[in-house]
Formats: structure tokens, sequence, C-alpha cells
């Protein structure tokens, strides 16, 4: 069923480039509609590996194919987003000379070419759609130049590459993550050359997240989420705790810090919880107070309209022992200026969220079958 849901807003618009936000005055009467559908992918007699919710998963360029990734069996999944259906399935190898085993495939990337990039902890390689292992990445210190190392400086590969392959983004990190990140590493990928943005936009996080040390070197720990992006050529990531976008330049070679004031929601997570607790059992209940408070998703990109758009869940009131959250979509223009945010009901929240042909893909499981909630905004003075 489609459905046709008409939205009327007064947008102020609102951006900082570094330090503290900056206002526009400027306003606008818009009227925003869209339509709202969900549709099934077809799995022919094969079952998808839904159980992480596609979170070992992306889409080509062109968002014709999406590719998921089972860890455990290392069955790859292809599926036909124009169809709507399975197209393939592909078995890699773990061993052998196209072997991508012998750690944990945590994340998938698709490359321009059409080539897939798997990352486990160590190593990051690079496959063809058929299984063929084309090169592996180590971003290992002793083979990195151009940066003057500290002992326990490491550079994490749970980063992003550019979509031409040729640069690596990631975090530099302490490798018993015992003192806070350092900043950003840009690695050339192909004279492993790296230079590195010291900034304390990810180290700020630490003090969010909660730990239980269970004894040894082992714990438990649980913090906010990093989501990178490369958006029309510029670097960008932004966070699950605050209200802003970080823009790296690779022209001007400089990170721009994008801040924002919501009117619609909270700003930034209130530490009044405990970063540091004594059980398994306190660890959970710790996260549970402390999801209740603002949650800011990833950037979604829609290419065609130069707009990017965001939803953002937090808290709107209790009802007896019950919370309930209202969801806030906001919408950035393509120089990351904040157009509008508004309280919607329909807008799905997925960490595979794409725009195809105008509509937001946002994937659910319903009944254990792979589906996509789609949305079709329009924007009209």
């Amino acid at each position: 069923m489609m459905k046709k849901l008409p939205i009327y807003l007064l947008i102020l618009t609102l951006f900082s480039c570094g330090g503290d936000p900056e206002t526009s005055k400027a306003t606008r009467d818009l009227e925003i509609t869209y339509e709202i559908d969900t549709v099934m992918v077809d799995p022919g007699d094969h079952f998808f590996f839904l159980n992480w919710g596609l979170g070992i998963a992306d889409v080509s360029a062109d968002k014709k194919m999406l590719f998921n990734l089972n860890p455990q069996t290392f069955l790859l999944e292809i599926v036909d987003l124009d169809a709507l259906a399975l197209k393939e399935t592909v078995q890699l190898e773990k061993e052998g000379p196209n072997g991508v085993g012998g750690g944990f495939i945590s994340k998938l990337q698709v490359l321009d070419n059409g080539n897939l990039l798997l990352f486990d902890f160590q190593k990051i390689f690079e496959i063809t759609p058929k299984g063929e292992l084309v090169r592996s990445y180590e971003f290992d210190k002793s083979k990195l130049s151009g940066y003057d190392f500290g002992e326990t400086d490491e550079v994490e590969t749970m980063g992003i590459f550019s979509p031409d392959g040729k640069r690596f983004i990631g975090q530099l990190t302490d490798e018993d993550f015992k003192k806070p990140a350092k900043g950003l590493a840009f690695v050339n990928t192909e004279t492993m050359e790296i230079q590195v943005e010291e900034t304390d936009a990810i180290s700020k996080l630490d003090e969010y997240r909660i730990m239980f040390e269970m004894g040894g070197n082992s714990m438990m720990s649980t913090g906010e989420q990093v989501f990178m992006d490369v958006i029309a050529g510029d670097f960008v990531f932004s966070n699950t705790g605050f209200n802003e976008i970080y823009v790296y330049d690779f022209d001007a070679d400089s990170l721009i810090h994008y801040q924002y004031q919501a009117q619609l929601s909270s700003n930034e997570r209130i530490l009044d919880y405990p970063q540091r607790v004594e059980s398994r059992e306190a660890l959970m209940e710790v996260m549970k107070e402390k999801n209740e408070q603002v949650r800011f998703g990833p950037l979604i990109p829609q290419p065609d309209k130069n707009l990017i758009w965001r939803l953002t869940k937090d808290k709107d009131r209790m009802i007896a022992d019950s919370v309930i959250y209202k969801n806030v979509v906001t919408v950035f223009d393509s120089d990351y200026q904040m157009l509008h945010e508004e309280v919607v009901e329909k807008f799905p929240g997925s960490n595979m969220s794409f725009f195809k042909d105008g509509m937001l893909y946002a994937y659910i499981n319903l009944d254990d079958e792979m589906a996509f909630v789609r949305v079709k905004p329009s924007i009209s003075e």
C-alpha cells in the first residue's frame, strides 16, 4: 500500500565551521510529501543470512547490487536490487591462493571497480565478486612511512577506502586501548605513505564508553559508534553521540568541524552513567539506561538532489515504565548546512540505508526474510 503524507515545514538553517555554531537567519516555507511502501527480496530456494542485520554488507556504486557476507560460513550473497531477487551465491575460500580466512571478517565495502574489501582485525582482503583474491592490506607501522609512530600506536583496520581504493582512512589508536585515539590516519595504498591528522574528534568519545574488566587482559566495553563515508569526494564522519559532522577536504588538507543546534532533539548524550561497572549484568543495565538518550544515525547521501539525510532517535516521554521514542529526520545540503528537521512516524531507521532511483531504501527483517522499506520524498517551495 502506498501512503502520501504531507508535512509543512518552516525551516531554520543552522551551521558552523569549527568552533561554536553560527546561525543563518534564512527561512523558507517548504512542503514535503513522501510515499512509503515495503518490498520483499525473492530468495529463491535460499535462506538469507540476516542474523547480523546486514551488518557485513554493502551496495555497489550504481546501487544495482547488494553484497551480504555470512562470516561463519564465508558464503557471499549477491542481490540484484533492480529485480529484488537473489542473483547468486559465491562460496569464499578460507585457505589456499584465494583464502580470506584466519581472522574474523566484520565489515564489507564495495569499490567503484566492483571489487569487494573484507575487513578483519589484522588484515583487509580485496577480492573480485567471484571470490578471487586481488591483494591484501596490512597497515602495520613497520610497513608505513611518513609518520613517527609512538611505541603503542596502531592504525586500526576498521576504516574506509576511497571509492577508487587508492586511499585508506582509519583511526590512529593505542594497541591496548589504554590511551585515547590520536586522530585520523590517511594511507596511500600504492606507496604505503601515511599522513596523520591529530584531532580529538574520536578520543572525546572515550569518556562515553562503558567498560567491564573481567581480569587479566579481558574486558567488555561499549561506546559510541563512528560512521565513516566518502561523499562527493569528501571524507565525512559523524557519530552517534553528538550533533556534528567532520569533513576532511583533501584538496585543502584540512579537517572541518560542523556543529548543529537541533530544535527537535537533544544535541549530545549526557554523561550521567558510570563508565566502569563490576559485572556483565551491570553493563547491560547501564547500556539500557544510556540508550534512552539521543542517538544520531549515519549520514545517507542522495546524490541526485545534492542532499544528505539523517535519522535521529531520542526519548520523547515515559508511559509508566515504558520509554516512548521519537524519530527526527534531518536534511543537509551538499555544503553540510542543516536545512530542516522534522519529527516523523513512518521513516524507517536502519544502518543499511541508501538512496536508489530517488527512493530511500532501508533494510528490515520481515518474518526472517530480507525486505526494504522504501521512502520516496518530494520537496517543493
